[in-house]
């Protein structure tokens, strides 16, 4: 006799009316189900406020990292920097994870790495290379193109749109500085799943959406389509999900076009744009790229591209961050779990 259980058969609209709503049933199960913090977890999740060294700083995994910006320097002196002022050195990368986070960082923009070859004559093998910080490498196979090398004047490794690239001495780049942190306790004022930042809870779910689905899915959360007002919250907005690989997203923010536009009368300043948590006007920044804002009377959301913004149409799609006030009296916070 047969152990094997029929499902009963089900007519065609009445079945998928089924089915809508099992997977209805299982989000909202979900949903409601907090999700363990795991050490694992936390090795793939920048950290925004765990770092002595400033608020420039952000931590990933055991490390704290600052990047340069704009501001180039050469392979030594960059190097040199690293150790003397913050007793670190030029970033080495040992995951995937890493290398995503070192991407998303730097906006996947030529950078220095801390890794050289020692005999320029072995330049196109893997073991030739060193890390300054002495680290090693054993299940990360580098996005290295070794075939791609002009001649032995190219020992300095740069990354640059997820590729790690030869250079020469005389190249000026900017440069990302890593240092080993101690442990630091944080507090778990925001849900699983969101980070915290000044006072303020954060996430990028991971999907796109029209701006109309983002904005519905982040109220329905009690949160807003994130507002940016700061440098660190631009910064955060690259580096919310580390697990994508990839460089940073185009990404939904929470400022509207208004039509018509008003005037300020204590300034005399005509206004355009606002913030959809009224947290404000929009007040230049961040910076618009150059060709926006659209003056037509369709183009009304806006789409953070790394550091710019611009207008796009709202039925776009593209990622999204949500963003919340910290609502958990500071009397009632909590340490996070290890694990």
């Amino acid at each position: 006799m047969s152990n094997k259980i029929e499902a009963p058969q089900t007519a065609g609209p009445q079945r998928l009316l089924l089915l809508l709503l099992a997977s209805l049933l299982a989000v909202a199960v979900g949903a409601s189900k907090p999700a363990a913090t795991s050490r694992a977890s936390t090795e793939r999740t920048a950290f925004f406020e765990l770092c002595s060294q400033g608020s420039e700083w952000v931590r990933f995994g055991d490390y704290c990292y600052w990047w340069s910006g704009n501001r180039s320097e050469y392979w030594e002196p960059a190097e040199r920097r690293c150790v003397d002022q913050f007793d670190g050195h030029l970033a080495s990368v040992t995951s995937m994870f890493e290398d995503s986070f070192i991407a998303k960082l730097t906006y996947c923009r030529s950078t220095w790495l801390g890794y050289y070859a020692v005999n320029l004559d072995l330049l196109d093998q893997p073991s030739n290379y060193r890390w300054t910080d002495r680290s090693i490498m054993t299940n990360f196979v580098p996005p290295h193109n070794f075939s791609r090398i002009p001649d032995i004047h190219y020992p300095l490794i740069s990354a640059e749109n997820l590729q790690w690239i030869n250079r020469v001495y005389h190249d000026r780049h900017p440069y990302v500085c890593k240092v080993k942190t101690p442990e630091r306790n944080r507090t778990c004022d925001c849900p699983n799943g969101w980070q915290q930042l000044n006072g303020y809870c954060y996430t990028m779910p991971r999907f796109e959406a029209t701006y109309i689905e983002a904005d519905f899915y982040c109220r329905g959360r009690n949160a807003f389509v994130a507002s940016l007002h700061s440098n660190q919250e631009l910064r955060a907005m690259s580096l919310l999900d580390i697990e994508s690989r990839g460089c940073p997203f185009d990404t939904w923010i929470g400022l509207l076009k208004l039509n018509p536009c008003r005037v300020d009368f204590s300034t005399g300043k005509k206004i355009c744009y606002r913030w959809s948590d009224r947290s404000s006007d929009y007040q230049d920044f961040p910076a618009w790229q150059t060709g926006s804002p659209s003056d037509d009377q369709v183009t009304n959301c806006v789409l953070l591209q790394d550091e710019e913004i611009k207008t796009v149409p709202c039925h776009t799609r593209a990622r999204f961050v949500c963003k919340k006030k910290v609502v958990q009296p500071v009397m009632a916070r909590r340490q996070c779990p290890a694990s």
